[in-house]
């Protein structure tokens, strides 16, 4: 038997928990190692102590059935306490007490069992800290929070999610039951749901949600799933940022870039044609396009008609006759203002909109449009015009856009006008300076003729009267003779020169025998009276070119050649003319000095590069120069063949290896 009780006694000193017996009395009997390490107290002190001075606490006195009276039957018990170590630190216990009863059904002691719970307790504080934590966060974010069943039902939500809603209390939302409603779409949720189910998350999934009056919230989703213990899907709990603001912006930031394009639009249709009529129509398209507008026209105004013609439009019945379209103001008085000459405006970025009605035929009803003005350097010289219904509903972006749209047409217009205005008097100017050179052509052609025809016939004519007077002269009478030998020398001096001066006006052999015999002349004349080496020739040509062609590569020529012999101080020239398709080749190059034509230079006058200039440009050819100096000169000039009578021929196949080498 002792033995036996020596064994439970080892047992007990070796249990976790704090064991200790009591008497009847609510003495201490037995105290193992586990509550002398818990309380501080060994062995031996608690013997005989009774169990409120050994826990200092309270409770015993009131809840416990040992007291300073003994033992009171009371059922057992468990509870946690606080208790007081010996050394005066408190430490939490989990307590559980039995009560020994003998055969009678009599108490005779009491045994309690306990054990520190400090870290359970820690956990426990924990775990409240951590679900105050997540209940504030909880209840405190600004974005919508929500949890789910696996069928959609809503099981919470958090304060931001009903005022985001616009609800006034979280009921409402339970009461709809299902999270579907609160999508503006519900696709959007099953879209939301397949991706949650499939991945277990979704992010940033934009949706829209609805409020309570019906009005969309712009929202970015992210959700996951939340799983049983046997890993089945229980439900989904999701966060939804509110980012109305940032689309709005967004949508801003594209209509201004679709501002932009369309504007730029514009202005590359007006860079690459200078036509009214398609720049307009490109304005109207993207900004029906841009706006969303079913129908718009362009109108300008004709202040010399007095009327306002309808330049282009889009979405007009197909039967209408556009030409007999007659815009109808609502105010006539604004109407006689822009129809007036000289009415100015105060420039601004956009003017007041006004209304027109086009009756378009009796089979058509009359549209009502909302009209935006074109001015030009301030004065209106048009109006766009969209449905009045279409246009009720724009924002003050739409307007400005309008706006400036308008301004930057009337630019575009006023532009296409100033050019075609250039345009013509250039033509024009084209025109006079051929007929210039044309008329000069002729008139030298006529001096050349008449110095050679009349004025040569002249001094012939003296000349023949000269050797009359010299045979009835005394053959012994010197003076006279030696004078008269000096006359005839003069005359015969004036004579060459005239020649020479009706060359240079218009050489005969280009007329009579074409462009190659003249100036094989020319140049060779030039080179007897210079040291310059003169390399010239011609390729392609088989027969005669048109007149007026052949004049001009002769005046080319000469001037190219004056110029060189004149400011170049070379020592070498190069002409070559070339005929290939579609285009006459003339160039010319010498090894001279150069100069810079950049340089107002006094010492070279530019009229004769200026005269080349001209006449390539008034046949339509390019003239190209390149000097530098003491590098030299080279002029290469082409002229387009055209049908006027020049021969266009087919080139021999080493033709374009010359043109190469030119």
């Amino acid at each position: 038997m002792d033995m036996h009780n020596k064994s439970v006694a080892a047992i007990l000193n070796n249990l976790s928990d704090a064991f200790m017996i009591m008497d009847a009395n609510g003495r201490i009997t037995y105290f193992n190692n586990s509550a002398a390490r818990i309380t501080g107290y060994a062995t031996f002190e608690a013997k005989g102590m009774k169990c409120q001075d050994i826990f200092k606490t309270t409770s015993c006195n009131t809840d416990c059935s040992v007291n300073n009276e003994g033992i009171t039957p009371k059922n057992n018990y468990k509870r946690d306490l606080e208790i007081t170590r010996k050394d005066g630190k408190k430490i939490p216990v989990e307590c559980t007490r039995s009560l020994l009863i003998d055969s009678d059904g009599l108490m005779f002691g009491v045994v309690e069992v306990f054990k520190k719970i400090s870290q359970i307790k820690s956990l426990e504080d924990n775990l409240i800290y951590s679900e105050f934590k997540y209940r504030r966060l909880f209840e405190s974010t600004k974005d919508m929070i929500f949890i789910i069943s696996r069928e959609g039902v809503i099981m919470e939500v958090n304060q931001a999610t009903v005022d985001l809603l616009d609800y006034k209390e979280k009921e409402e939302l339970y009461l709809l039951g299902n999270i579907k409603y609160i999508f503006i779409d519900p696709i959007h949720w099953h879209v939301c749901k397949k991706h949650i189910d499939l991945n277990g998350f979704v992010q940033d999934f934009e949706v829209g949600f609805k409020k309570k009056d019906g009005t969309r919230l712009h929202g970015s989703l992210s959700a996951n799933i939340f799983l049983d213990d046997n890993g089945d899907i229980v439900g989904y709990e999701g966060i939804a940022k509110d980012i109305t603001a940032r689309m709005d912006s967004f949508r801003r930031l594209y209509k201004h870039h679709q501002e932009l394009v369309l504007l730029n639009t514009v202005s590359l249709t007006m860079n690459s044609s200078q036509n009214l009529k398609q720049v307009l129509n490109t304005a109207l398209s993207e900004a029906m396009k841009l706006l969303n507008f079913s129908i718009g026209t362009i109108f300008l105004i004709n202040h010399d008609q007095g009327e306002f013609e309808l330049q282009t439009w889009k979405g007009l019945p197909e039967q209408v006759n556009k030409t007999l379209i007659k815009p109808i103001f609502h105010d006539t008085q604004l109407m006689e203002f822009f129809l007036g000459k000289d009415n100015c405006l105060t420039p601004k970025s956009i003017f007041p909109s006004f209304k027109i009605t086009l009756e378009c035929s009796d089979k058509n009803r009359p549209i009502i449009l909302s009209c935006f003005l074109i001015t030009e350097k301030g004065c209106p010289s048009g109006f766009m015009a969209f449905p009045l219904s279409e246009t009720q509903d724009l924002s003050l972006e739409d307007f400005n856009l309008l706006g400036s749209l308008g301004n930057f047409l009337g630019g575009s217009i006023a532009n296409i006008k100033l050019i075609r205005t250039v345009q013509k008097h250039r033509e024009e100017l084209k025109h006079l300076t051929a007929r210039l050179f044309q008329s000069q052509e002729i008139e030298c052609k006529r001096i050349a003729r008449e110095l050679h025809d009349e004025t040569g016939s002249a001094l012939i004519g003296i000349n023949f009267n000269l050797e009359a007077v010299e045979k009835i002269m005394p053959p012994d009478d010197p003076v006279m003779n030696n004078i008269i030998k000096n006359i005839k020398e003069q005359i015969n001096h004036t004579y060459q020169e005239m020649r020479r001066i009706s060359h240079l006006l218009h050489p005969a052999l280009l007329t009579d025998l074409g462009l190659e015999p003249a100036l094989d002349s020319y140049l060779n004349q030039i080179t007897q009276q210079s040291s310059l080496n003169i390399d010239f020739k011609m390729v392609g040509f088989t027969g005669r070119i048109n007149p007026d062609i052949e004049t001009v590569l002769y005046r080319f020529s000469q001037e190219a050649l004056s110029n060189t012999i004149k400011y170049a101080k070379a020592t070498f020239f190069k002409l070559s003319i070339i005929k290939g398709y579609p285009s006459i080749i003339f160039i010319a190059e010498d090894n001279g000095i150069g100069f810079d034509p950049d340089e107002n230079n006094h010492e070279r006058p530019s009229l004769g590069l200026l005269s080349m200039r001209e006449r390539t440009a008034i046949r339509g050819g390019k003239f190209l120069l390149r000097t530098e100096k003491g590098k030299g000169t080279r002029i290469r000039i082409e002229i387009p063949i055209k049908n006027e009578g020049l021969s266009i021929l087919m080139e021999p196949e080493n033709f374009l290896q010359e043109i190469y080498e030119a």
